[in-house]
């Protein structure tokens, strides 16, 4: 058995988080305050029975962050899904219990879409266990039974968190996630509707259960990001001693009893010592002088070290080949020492015969990068008995993780979405690429380190060659006096015009993040007897425009930017004079210089076109942009369709913070700093304010960044909404 899904609904920053995993290892991928933490949280307070966590501990931050103040009288949930159920299981009880389809219900299943509901992945049954923490029946009843509108908001409004209970059911398959299916519960509380509770149908809520006997089967291990290794060495629960409790009994009888023997003689000598001696002596003559002979007890002192194997094992310490001591050791070693010793101490003390999950997060801290994939695959644990899931912002460790066996969580409006890279990908080579591929293991075999980083992004750009690349990045810092790392962009070189593969990541049921498509459509604006004109170029253009435009014209989340014709020639527009410096620093030959020169300068377009390709192409195109962003400066001309592409990608990612340093670095170059900076002093923290000088400016100078933010529609919702 194994956990295959886990959902989330109402706890801390998920509204509605929906994780599926695979026997084996996983990973659980995002940026800092994504919510990472708080589904490895959700996981313990349902399965983890070392991490009790009960009404008493209950907390209004626990409520999801998009019920705002409303949280009283709304209901958490976190339910797990179990999948790989065998015959075999279900001579368990537990088991049993848990069971949603039993192996008769799936043989005797009457469709294909039965038998899908009924299995997941390659499993044989699947079982389910769901807690929900809800108001206790007292207060659903009152607030179901209230007569107005203005008794049931005093009703609510006092509910305490100690009115709620935590109710564990088993075999409910119902998907409260969905909004409606969720209110068909608990009823729509801010319409000051509320569901009867003596009509509980258990049908959806499952079979209540008593999770004591649950936890006697399933066994949840635990390691911490924020994990003092020293201080874990030091503790009576440290790996080496819950090791040694769990092997005691396999140590032989005759090696027990040896060293039993050897404390034994070891206290009778510690107590043979004169001076020791003398202590109980004189604690004697003490006694007898307070309380005199009659009275006073005879004592003397004894040396109790026991010879219990388990109460030993605090006196064993590691140490380095060298007789080093941990101490010495740096953080990268000693986290990867204390890994190998938990991954031990799971494997010697795993008695739980279901279910046995490692939960570790952020496994790479102070870990060389060089190191991190190496360790991926070294804490991949038998899978026999176990699950791992790993919690990572780590390029490199995403980059040895399947897409398939990922869970991707963004944080948007304070909310934490799951994402699922892989769902639905097979089907979209099949469909709509037409083509019978795995193109979910083909993504995971490409994504290397470097392309990794789309995964992490908030917004995703795609272009086609280094030019691109390389010149983008330097373009946007000087214009806008800001990197595309600051606004959350991941700038993707896919070294082809294939983007249709990886593009097809982003999508309403994968990866919800804003990707823009940059290419060209090679429009051939030189003449037409040149080597360099390509005959076929403009209809591949176009073929490749008309593909891309039918593969994503349903898609929200891609959209494409083409360039009429090459990249360097949609940059020679107002551009020219930061090639001048480039054509004199590269070439000796005065006529050759002059010659270049004349067609940049000249009125024939084509020929200075070709001047322009012939150029890139001399350099080679790579060298070639990283001598124009050498020479380029603040009045740069960014080309019209990359700054769409830009506004596109980042409309997630803006915010009133960003715009402020963009207009601010304006404001500079134009000398007009102090004026901003007046105005920003003035709103301090008021953001109503900023927005209102926000919009005086973008409205006052007429520059790109104008342009950039009123083509980004997250400004408008900004501004309007308040998002």
């Amino acid at each position: 058995m194994y956990l295959s899904n886990l959902k989330i609904k109402n706890f801390r920053n998920y509204k509605s988080g929906n994780f599926n995993f695979k026997k084996g290892t996983n990973t659980i991928i995002g940026e800092n305050d994504a919510g990472k933490s708080n589904a490895i949280t959700a996981l313990r307070v349902l399965l983890d029975d070392s991490y009790y966590y009960g009404s008493k501990n209950l907390k209004e931050s626990d409520f999801s962050n998009c019920l705002g103040e409303n949280w009283r009288g709304e209901w958490i949930i976190i339910s797990a899904t179990f999948g790989g159920i065998t015959e075999e299981d279900m001579d368990n009880e537990v088991c049993s219990t848990l069971s949603i389809a039993e192996i008769e219900e799936i043989d005797e299943a009457e469709n294909i879409g039965e038998v899908s509901r009924l299995l997941t992945n390659d499993i044989d049954g699947v079982g389910s266990l769901t807690l929900f923490i809800r108001p206790n029946k007292s207060i659903r009843k009152k607030l179901y039974d209230s007569k107005d509108t203005i008794e049931f908001e005093k009703i609510r409004g006092n509910i305490r968190l100690v009115d709620y209970e935590f109710y564990y059911t088993s075999k409910s398959d119902f998907d409260f996630l969905s909004d409606d299916n969720y209110y068909s519960l608990v009823g729509n509380l801010n319409e000051s509707l509320a569901m009867n509770p003596s009509d509980d149908n258990s049908a959806k809520l499952g079979i209540k259960i008593d999770m004591i006997d649950v936890y006697q089967h399933i066994s949840v291990v635990y390691i911490d990001a924020l994990r003092d290794v020293l201080r874990e060495m030091k503790t009576s629960k440290n790996p080496i001693r819950r090791i040694i409790e769990a092997i005691e009994s396999n140590i032989e009888a005759n090696h027990i009893e040896g060293v039993k023997r050897k404390i034994k003689a070891l206290n009778d000598e510690i107590i043979a010592i004169p001076q020791i001696n003398d202590i109980g002596n004189s604690l004697n003559s003490e006694l007898k002088d307070i309380l005199g002979s009659v009275y006073s007890p005879d004592l003397s002192l004894s040396s109790n070290m026991s010879d219990e194997i388990s109460s030993l094992s605090k006196f064993l310490s590691m140490r380095s080949k060298d007789d080093d001591e941990l101490e010495l050791l740096g953080l990268g070693h000693l986290n990867m020492i204390y890994l190998a010793l938990k991954i031990v101490e799971f494997e010697s003390c795993r008695s739980r015969e279901l279910l046995n999950i490692m939960l570790i997060e952020e496994p790479e801290a102070h870990i060389h990068r060089h190191i991190q994939k190496t360790l991926f695959d070294g804490l991949s644990v038998k899978e026999g008995y176990t699950q791992l899931i790993m919690t990572t912002h780590s390029v490199h460790l995403a980059e040895s993780s399947e897409i398939s066996r990922m869970n991707i969580i963004k944080s948007f409006n304070k909310e934490s979405i799951v994402m699922s890279p892989s769902s639905g990908l097979d089907l979209f080579a099949s469909e709509k690429l037409q083509k019978n591929m795995k193109l979910a293991k083909n993504i995971e075999r490409y994504l290397d380190v470097k392309r990794n980083g789309l995964l992490f992004s908030k917004g995703v750009v795609l272009v086609e060659g280094d030019a691109e690349e390389i010149l983008i990045p330097n373009l946007v810092k000087k214009v806008f006096g800001i990197s595309l790392d600051e606004i959350g962009i991941g700038l993707i070189n896919i070294g082809s015009t294939a983007f249709e593969y990886i593009a097809s990541l982003f999508d309403a049921e994968r990866v919800m993040r804003y990707c823009a498509i940059i290419t060209d459509l090679d429009q051939q604006a030189i003449p037409k007897g040149s080597y360099l004109y390509k005959e076929t170029a403009e209809k591949s253009g176009t073929d490749r425009k008309e593909k891309l435009n039918r593969l994503f014209e349903d898609n929200n989340w891609v959209d494409m930017f083409y360039a009429d014709t090459t990249f360097e020639l949609e940059f020679l527009d107002d551009n020219e004079k930061y090639i001048t410096p480039i054509i004199e620093g590269n070439f000796s030959n005065k006529t050759t210089i002059q010659k270049y020169l004349n067609a940049l300068d000249g009125d024939d377009i084509e020929n200075r076109n070709l001047a322009m390709l012939k150029l890139a192409n001399k350099l080679g195109k790579g060298w070639f942009a990283i001598e124009i962003s050498n020479t380029i400066d603040e009045l740069v001309s960014i080309p019209n369709y990359i700054l769409d592409a830009l506004a596109f990608a980042s409309q997630e990612s803006m915010s009133i913070a960003t715009y402020i340093k963009l207009i601010k670095h304006e404001a500079l170059y134009i000398g007009k700093e102090d004026e901003f900076i007046k105005d920003i002093e003035v709103a301090q923290n008021n953001e109503d304010a900023l927005r209102i000088i926000v919009e005086k400016y973008l409205e006052k100078y007429d520059y790109e960044v104008t342009y950039f933010i009123n083509a980004c529609e997250g400004y408008l919702t900004l501004l309007g909404e308040g998002v």
